[in-house]
């Protein structure tokens, strides 16, 4: 029985366990020495031999280096109240035993991955035809989204929430950060002459650490991206990699629906927690580790427990100056980041049909900010003229049975909806903007999977046209894709910014994941449109990074301080 237990509270965030900038060396002493240095000191978690938490401990990133790192220091256990749904996953396919306090989660398939040693070993013996996966023994039924696609997928006539399925998968997404250890483990437990089950299901992208090296030297980050690129050039898959030393062609959140690699019915799984975001065009999307994606590159499925679902309805009219990121915010401030864990969040209402698609967008990727594994969105003819533009190849629409269950039902009126932000160090510590205070900034970034798009960018020009940022901050925009860019450029967003102060930074994830320029320095406090706040995230864990919309974020550049409003507007 572990004699040295580390005691946590609630929402462990995997930037917490393990920081983003540690990730670009796969080395377990590495991993081991940097766990939660930020709540502990680096090189102390060895010390301990089981960590007991509270609820939703694991939220935020997909990285398997979180639980990597855990096991790596020797910690026999993990104890918590409830697992984030992707760390929960990730720790029983490498061996790490968890255990939910009070509460069973216990599952013969689930069972046998663990007795197996985790999930490679488990799918040698698929492979070698020791054991062959159970179908369905549920009978007919009405049936969410999510439910129809996963049975489907499966091969099964209908499904519940609970039970375990192993889904075939239509696209698998990874990016630099992730793709090389991917490939080495892939190779390492299926040959070195192993090849991905579909080379045209796999796309690769270099977005997350190609820009690292602007702010500090890593060779580890550069080797990753080299790993990737070798990796896809042997297996002849899609690869969409820098047009420009640290530039990418785009962040794969909003560069795989530009490129038409994301339809309505498709199951799609990401090496990055925001894959989530494709549940905007109605498919189900989720992230998923390394070892995850190893396994999907050798067999063509995913193992997953049918998650519950909670349906958000939004309805009313919003304020000319509410967007999707304030609505998001909001419905953080009122579920928190653990209000939807290992469920998926279905949006519906008649606000969502207000919505363009990058708004939708924006909706969903923060799905999982709530411990949600997608963020669903019904396909209308927006979607339909959306994809089409994109993609000749045909895609099937799903919709929910009229009496199919729910575990929640949200009704939210957002007709009253202010600007919204989120105060550190958590998004789901939300007030309007009205609220804040005086709380005076030196950094701004429009930017990220979250902020980037051109809506986002059009709101931010249109709230600085003809203003100046403020002489004390600094403002840093980032298009994310070079089709955004090019667009902003045509439209005359980015001379506007520009303009106003901003500086135009090259696309990529950047400061967002602590690796580019715009990134927080020591005890500074900024506002950014980006989708985490955690200690650490976006830069020195002593600053403060407070969440908003880009129109929000570009009128605080402009006050030198957080405000909806200039002066002169109230």
């Amino acid at each position: 029985m572990p004699n040295q237990v580390l005691y946590l509270g609630d929402d462990i965030n995997t930037d917490d366990i393990i920081p983003a900038q540690r990730g670009t060396d796969d080395n377990l002493g590495h991993l081991a020495h940097y766990a939660f240095e930020h709540l502990i000191g680096a090189g102390n978690l060895r010390r301990y031999d089981a960590i007991e938490a509270g609820f939703n401990f694991g939220c935020g990133s997909s990285r398997e280096f979180a639980p990597i790192a855990i096991k790596a220091a020797g910690i026999q256990i993990v104890r918590a109240r409830s697992f984030a749904e992707i760390f929960y996953r990730n720790s029983i396919n490498i061996g790490l035993p968890l255990e939910i306090i009070v509460q069973s989660r216990e599952n013969p398939v689930i069972d046998r991955i663990t007795k197996a040693g985790g999930l490679i070993e488990f799918n040698q013996q698929r492979r070698q035809k020791a054991f062959a996966v159970p179908n369905s023994d549920t009978s007919a039924r009405p049936m969410t989204v999510t439910e129809k696609l996963l049975a489907k997928a499966s091969n099964n006539s209908f499904v519940r929430s609970g039970e375990v399925v192993f889904a075939k998968v239509d696209l698998a997404m990874s990016h630099d950060a992730i793709a090389g250890p991917v490939g080495q483990l892939f190779y390492e437990h299926f040959g070195s002459d192993a090849r991905v089950w579909d080379s045209q299901k796999v796309v690769l992208v270099a977005d997350h650490f190609i820009q690292i090296n602007d702010i500090r030297r890593d060779t580890g980050a550069v080797s990753m991206y080299q790993q990737m690129v070798a990796f896809a050039r042997d297996q002849g898959c899609h690869l969409f990699d820098i047009v420009s030393p640290g530039e990418a062609a785009g962040i794969c959140h909003v560069l795989l629906p530009e490129k038409g690699f994301i339809r309505p019915g498709m199951i799609i799984a990401g090496t990055d927690s925001h894959s989530c975001t494709y549940g905007a065009f109605g498919c189900f999307a989720t992230g998923v580790g390394s070892t995850d994606m190893a396994n999907i590159f050798a067999m063509g499925d995913l193992w997953i427990q049918v998650p519950a679902t909670l349906r958000i309805e939004l309805s009313g009219s919003l304020s000319p100056h509410v967007s999707a990121k304030d609505i998001i915010l909001f419905i953080l401030g009122q579920i928190g980041c653990d209000g939807a864990t290992g469920k998926v969040i279905e949006f519906d209402g008649d606000i969502i049909k207000q919505l363009p698609m990058d708004e939708r967008m924006t909706l969903s990727n923060m799905a999982i900010e709530c411990g949600a594994v997608c963020g669903l969105m019904p396909v209308d003819e927006l979607t339909r003229q959306y994809v089409n533009s994109r993609t000749s190849a045909p895609f099937e629409e799903v919709t929910p049975d009229l009496d199919a269950e729910y575990e929640q039902v949200y009704r939210f009126d957002l007709s009253q909806l202010e600007p919204q932000v989120a105060k550190p160090p958590k998004p789901d510590q939300v007030v309007s903007v009205s609220q804040v205070g005086q709380a005076p900034i030196t950094r701004a970034f429009i930017g990220s999977c979250t902020g980037g798009k051109l809506y986002d960018l059009a709101q931010a020009a249109a709230a600085l046209a003809g203003r100046r940022i403020a002489p004390n901050v600094s403002l840093f925009v980032v298009p994310a894709s070079q089709e955004v860019r090019r667009q902003a450029e045509a439209l005359g967003y980015l001379d506007v910014l520009e303009q106003a102060g901003a500086q135009i930074l090259k696309s990529g994830c950047g400061a967002c994941i602590n690796a580019g320029r715009g990134v927080l320095a020591r005890n500074e406090v900024g506002i950014y449109s980006t989708n985490r706040n955690f200690k650490g995230r976006s830069g020195d864990p002593s600053a403060q990074n407070y969440l908003a919309s880009p129109r929000t974020v570009a009128i605080s550049a402009a006050c030198g301080k957080i405000a909806d409003r200039f002066e002169t507007d109230a």
